[in-house]
């Protein structure tokens, strides 16, 4: 992995993170044991950085929940069920491609193009007004 990539994947890493706040599973804001984490749906490995890199994709689990989660687990059931109370259309997406298989990726990683796009949706979920609002981690939050 180029040093570029790792940039891309800590960045992806915090911008799901800021967008969720605290584990979808259980709801925990993360302790010094068991920190947030942000969690790939899709395996990493495979190399498709068009997946890879979309936060709609990943989600935050605190250390306790962080696993592998096939498509067929129970967690990753749990996960698209708490996106789509959120999200309907983000949890269509999802068991979208969890339908067919990951195909490698054909055209060259662009790091700029995938930082630029990490960026604005930062500055997207920065600017939710939920961001400043006293809403209370657990399932019926605003979000």
């Amino acid at each position: 992995m180029t040093n570029a990539e790792k940039i891309c994947r800590e960045l992806w890493g915090k911008v799901v993170k800021r967008r969720d706040r605290w584990c979808i599973i259980c709801g925990s804001s993360g302790t010094d044991i068991y920190p947030l984490e942000a969690h790939h749906l899709f395996n990493k490995s495979q190399g498709n950085w068009t997946i890879i890199y979309d936060v709609d994709f990943g989600v935050t689990l605190c250390g306790d929940h962080h696993e592998p989660t096939p498509k067929d687990s129970d967690l990753f059931e749990k996960i698209i069920a708490r996106i789509r109370v959120k999200n309907e259309a983000r949890a269509d997406k999802i068991l979208a491609q969890a339908n067919k298989p990951i195909a490698p990726c054909f055209y060259p990683f662009e790091a700029k193009i995938v930082r630029n796009i990490l960026k604005q949706q930062w500055t997207k979920i920065s600017e939710d007004s939920w961001m400043d609002s006293d809403c209370v981690p657990g399932y019926n939050d605003p979000r």
